[in-house]
């Protein structure tokens, strides 16, 4: 959709970027319009659950920035919603510290997390950094598909299907997945999984990291319980495949 737009590489995002930005703080608002805008973004603000899944449900945008507690209701709601129809990136502001509720977000399929009080600066790394993942023009490779039984990966498209029916997976969840299968048979170990797809191992612990392999399990196996494509290796990390 947008394969022309710089998001990819420059400094300056593309202002045909939409983002949403959800938080019933005004001043929370207007800083994060401000700072991000200033990065090139479009940005459109909402101080209400109400508004803002109006706002999701007749347009989309290309990244969402939920707060969790609204005087209206819980921000994990529309996160649920727009993952179940969108594969756009989803990152959460919260005061919420606890393991358990940053867990909760994840699973109610957000892909990343900012407690509050935040650093500006970091929120606006952080949506770079989703949103160059999210929106990376798709570049012709060899050996573009992964098969293996009844799954397929296509890596152009960033596709994934179980016996020819498309699977729903967040752009995180792909990226694990694929970071797996391109290592087939081999395993690979928690931190390297933290440090290609997050960056900065300080950021995620292993009980995110499990959160992903949870739901990206629920998504591709027959069996969770029983991994057929992403296996435990206990004590080191995961492996794709036997």
């Amino acid at each position: 959709m947008l394969a022309g737009c710089p998001a990819a590489g420059s400094g300056t995002l593309c202002a045909l970027v939409k983002v949403l930005v959800l938080d019933d703080d005004g001043g929370t608002c207007r800083l994060l319009q401000a700072a991000l805008g200033e990065a090139g973004l479009t940005v459109q603000t909402f101080g209400s659950l109400l508004h803002a899944r109006n706002a999701a449900a007749s347009e989309e945008f290309d990244l969402y920035l939920l707060d969790l507690s609204l005087p209206d209701g819980d921000g994990l709601t529309l996160c649920t919603s727009i993952r179940s129809r969108s594969a756009k990136p989803i990152i959460l502001l919260t005061m919420r510290g606890a393991i358990r509720d940053i867990e909760e977000g994840l699973e109610a399929g957000a892909d990343d997390y900012i407690t509050k009080p935040f650093d500006v600066r970091e929120v606006v790394a952080r949506v770079r950094a989703q949103l160059r993942r999210s929106l990376r023009p798709v570049q012709p490779i060899d050996g573009n598909e992964i098969r293996y039984g009844d799954l397929l990966i296509d890596r152009q498209t960033h596709d994934v299907f179980i016996n020819k029916e498309l699977v729903q997976l967040s752009p995180k969840e792909y990226e694990i997945l694929e970071l797996l299968a391109i290592r087939a048979g081999r395993t690979v170990s928690k931190e390297v999984i933290v440090d290609r797809l997050w960056g900065n191992p300080e950021d995620v612990s292993e009980k995110i990291l499990a959160v992903y392999i949870r739901r990206l399990r629920c998504k591709v196996e027959q069996d969770p319980d029983n991994p057929r494509y992403v296996q435990t290796v206990r004590g080191l990390g995961y492996r794709f495949g036997s």
